[in-house]
Order: C-alpha cells, then structure tokens, then sequence
C-alpha cells in the first residue's frame, strides 16, 4: 500500500461544460464511469488508499455519490464554499489542511491510463510534475518549462511563450494535472499558499499562479508519462475527444 495522500481538487463549477453537463464536471461518464470512478480506479490499482477531495459546486451531489468508495479508501472532504469568487488556490490550500503526508495532486477534470500515475508513483524522485508531449505554441495547453538542471521554473498557461521566456527556459511539454510533493514540500506550499492568498488581489487565481512563486524555490523534476492516452476536460470538444480516445466511440 502506497503512503501517498490523493488531493483531488473538485470545487469548480466548469463554466465552459456546461453546455453537457449541470453537475460537477467530476461526474461526467465515460464508457459508464464516471471520472472521479477513473480516479479511484486508478489510486486502487496503484495502493493509494488515503484520499481528499474539494468540493464545492453541487457538493451534496459530489459528495453523496463519493460515499461509495469509503468502504475501500481513507476518504476525507473539505469544502470551498465560496467558489464562485475564491479560486482554486483556495481549493489546493483547504485540501492541504488535511493532508499529513507525502502527496499526489489531481485536477478532478483528468481522464488517464492506470499506467500513466503507475509509473508515475513507481518513480522514486519525491517531487516531480507530470507532463505529456504537446507544442510550445499550443496557447491552451500548460505549458513547462524548465531551466538547465532540468528543474521545472515555471508553467504557462492560456498565453503565449514570450521571447525572454523561451531564451531563459526550455519547453518540456504540457503539464497534465498530476503533480507529486515531499511531506516538507507539502508544508512549504501549504505557507505558500497562506502567503499568496493574504493578498487580496490573488484570492481568486488558480493553483497554477501560487505553484509558479513556489517553483522559484523548489526544485521540481519532469515526470514524462509513459502514454499519451490522457485528456483534460475542459469543455464539450474535450469530452468528444476524451470518449473517441477511451473506446466509447
């Protein structure tokens, strides 16, 4: 049995899904599953029995439906109510109250192959991002980017690569939303995220924002996944793309 926390960050309402779906996009079925089953799934094929899980959009809905996996996992919650206006650095911050030990960091909207977050805990380097092939000029996708030793120094996402960037970093591939800490780690982001939320302009940024302050002073590695049969779900086109690649059409 692994000693690996999962943090699942399940608060956000996916205003770009709601198009498919009024329910927390977690709950979204593929082949009959929904993806928090993918999750869990996942974790049991690979020992993680200690799970958290952030809720807040419909978290009665989320919530009751998760009741089933307690009788084979640790399962905790914690809640970010106030969703709408606290973004999911919030969310991160809430679950790492929770969390004691050496952890793994899902964004809920994943849908990967068990052998992806195989090889990825079978990896004994303690801290490490996960990160599949895609381009540097690909504006959607998040894009890492890591200095000569090979650590990671910053992630972009939703804009372009600029000019000084690309001369300081070199691009490693999309980080795909699976991310690995150190217990020490996990209490140095704990106070980063403490810091970075005391100032009211960043109450509302995501995870991604805090994790780029972080990743000045923390040495994280690139994990390459060892299959490219992942998706984030972000909205219908993702969805359509995620069913056609995991066999239900």
């Amino acid at each position: 049995m692994s000693s690996l926390t999962a943090l699942i960050l399940a608060a956000g309402y996916g205003s770009r899904i709601a198009d498919v779906t009024t329910n927390p996009k977690s709950l979204l079925t593929i082949k009959e599953k929904t993806l928090m089953d993918w999750h869990f799934d996942s974790l049991a094929a690979v020992g993680v029995k200690d799970v958290v899980v952030v809720t807040g959009y419909k978290r009665e809905v989320l919530e009751e439906y998760l009741q089933k996996f307690k009788s084979n996992f640790n399962l905790a919650f914690a809640v970010n109510d106030d969703y709408k206006v606290k973004g999911n650095t919030y969310s991160l911050f809430f679950g790492l109250e929770k969390v004691e030990t050496d952890f793994l960091l899902f964004d809920a909207d994943l849908i990967y192959e068990t052998q992806i977050l195989r090889a990825f805990v079978e990896d004994t380097n303690p801290n490490q991002i996960l990160v599949g092939e895609s381009s540097i000029d690909d504006i959607e996708c998040a894009k890492t980017m890591i200095d000569k030793d090979g650590f990671v120094r910053m992630t972009i996402d939703k804009r372009a690569v600029s000019a000084e960037e690309r001369e300081k970093y070199t691009f490693a591939g999309e980080a795909i939303g699976i991310l690995k800490f150190s217990k020490e780690y996990r209490d140095d982001m704990f106070n980063e995220c403490k810091k970075f939320l005391a100032d009211e302009k960043n109450v509302s940024k995501n995870w991604e924002h805090v994790m780029n302050e972080f990743l000045h002073t923390h040495d994280m590695s690139v994990h390459q996944s060892v299959s490219d049969k992942w998706v984030e779900i972000d909205n219908r086109e993702d969805y359509e793309r995620a069913k056609k690649l995991f066999g239900e059409v």
